[in-house]
């Protein structure tokens, strides 16, 4: 039995740090960036939180990219596909 898997979501995470509270501690906030294209090398995101960090005027502490596929099954997808249920 053969499978393929296909991306189906590309998200970034970009976090970054807004300030510190009463205690000292750091305080962070992270923005998400969906539909970035499946083509996106890791030079592209840094650009991407590059931009970002300019726009936020904050520092950019963490690039997170979070990728979702779905691995289909030959056997399920010619079974789907042929119109047999």
């Amino acid at each position: 039995m053969a499978a393929n898997s296909v991306l189906t979501e590309n998200v970034i995470k970009v976090r970054y740090q807004i300030g510190g509270d009463s205690k000292g501690k750091d305080v962070f906030k992270e923005q998400n960036f969906k539909n970035i294209s499946a083509d996106a090398t890791d030079d592209n995101l840094v650009q991407l939180s590059d931009a970002v960090e300019k726009l936020l005027d904050y520092s950019v502490s963490t690039i997170k990219k979070q990728q979702t596929f779905i691995v289909l099954i030959k056997a399920i997808m010619n079974h789907k596909f042929c119109g047999k249920q």
